[in-house]
């Protein structure tokens, strides 16, 4: 092995070491948050050589807020609990059941993407991820107009809010004609 290939291996050696993850214990987590309440991230993270934004995610994991901060410089002690609090799961992340999903896939290749997600109260990256999962495409549409109009469904399009405002006119139009009627006997 000549010097350039040794020195080469022995590099590649230190790049794999430092880009492996290491794993903490919760009481060195604690003991980074504790220093760096009084101290700052910054200077936590460099006494005990981990990453800013570890410092800061493991501040949050232990409660870590202004208040806290602001009594601690304040010389009052801070109580820190022995283990992370626990993570509540992502904010807003629903897992919804299958035959939901489906359905919602099924009924975006009549309505739309956009319309769909409204009407159902997900979002329109949920409802084309679950297109995507379930197969939906423009080739269902034509096959669920099939189905529909097999079972003797209509695929008439739902009645709009100005034809509706038409057909509440003429109906009380023609309850107003029959109260007359009625009222003239």
């Amino acid at each position: 092995m000549t010097k350039r290939t040794a020195k080469r291996v022995r590099s590649n050696s230190n790049s794999a070491k430092e880009s492996r993850k290491r794993s903490y214990t919760d009481a060195f987590r604690r003991k980074v948050v504790t220093y760096s309440v009084k101290n700052g991230i910054i200077a936590a993270a460099e006494k005990f050589d981990v990453s800013t934004p570890s410092v800061t995610n493991w501040r949050k994991d232990f409660g870590v807020t202004r208040a806290t901060k602001e009594a601690a410089v304040a010389g009052k002690k801070v109580v820190l609990p022995e283990k992370p609090v626990s993570k509540p799961s992502a904010v807003g992340r629903k897992n919804f059941p299958l035959a939901f999903r489906q359905e919602v896939a099924r009924f975006s290749a009549l309505e739309g993407v956009e319309k769909t997600a409204f009407r159902f109260g997900v979002s329109a990256p949920s409802v084309t991820n679950w297109r995507r999962e379930f197969g939906v495409n423009r080739d269902t549409r034509t096959q669920i107009l099939k189905e529909r109009e097999e079972m003797g469904l209509s695929n008439e399009k739902a009645v709009g809010k100005k034809e509706l405002l038409k057909l509440r006119k003429q109906v009380q139009r023609s309850l107003d004609a029959l109260d007359k009627i009625i009222g003239v006997m």
